[in-house]
C-alpha cells in the first residue's frame, strides 16, 4: 500500500491507497531502488520507479500489460533494471512477479548492486462485489452503518 495525502477544505488527510502497492530493495550506502504500481481498469499496469541515492531521488513512470525487462539510468552512476514475469490478468486481479535491481558506481567502492523480486497482486479498479451474496459480513455491517442515518441519542 502506498500513502495517500489528500487535501479538504484546507485540512490534511493521510491514508492508504489499497489499490497501489509500494515495494522497496534494501538499501546499501544509502541507495535503494523503489516501485509503486497501480492497476489501471484496461487490465495494465502504471509503475512508478524511484532510484533513492546519495545524489538526491530520481524517478520514472510507464505502464505495462505484458512480460517486459526495462532498464532506467536517471544519471550515470545509476541503473535500475526492472523485470515483469508471469503476467496475468482475472476479472478482478493483475498478478505477476516483480525483479528489481539497481546498481550505483561509487567512487573507490566500485559499483555495488541491490536486487530483490516480489510476486504482486494487485486488485483491478471497478471490479467491486456484483450482489449482495459476495460481500463479507464487515462489509454488509459497514454498509449497515451507513445506511443508519439517525443520530446517537446517547444519555
Amino acid at each position: 500500500m502506498s500513502t495517500i495525502t489528500t487535501v479538504k477544505s484546507n485540512e490534511v488527510y493521510e491514508g492508504f491507497d489499497v489499490r497501489s502497492i509500494r515495494k522497496c530493495t534494501p538499501s546499501v550506502f544509502g541507495f535503494r531502488v523503489c516501485a509503486e504500481l497501480t492497476a489501471n481498469g484496461d487490465g495494465s499496469v502504471l509503475i512508478r520507479l524511484t532510484a533513492e541515492t546519495p545524489f538526491g531521488n530520481f524517478s520514472k513512470e510507464f505502464s505495462f500489460n505484458t512480460d517486459i525487462d526495462f532498464e532506467f539510468n536517471p544519471i550515470s552512476r545509476v541503473s535500475i533494471k526492472v523485470s515483469i514475469r508471469k503476467f496475468k490478468v482475472t476479472k478482478q486481479i493483475i498478478s505477476f512477479d516483480l525483479g528489481l535491481e539497481g546498481c550505483i558506481d561509487l567512487p573507490i567502492i566500485g559499483e555495488k548492486c541491490v536486487s530483490k523480486t516480489w510476486t504482486i497482486e494487485l486488485p483491478i479498479p471497478g471490479t467491486d462485489a456484483k450482489s449482495i451474496e459476495e460481500l463479507s459480513s464487515g462489509d454488509m455491517a459497514l454498509l449497515l452503518l451507513a445506511a443508519n442515518d439517525k443520530a446517537c441519542q446517547c444519555s
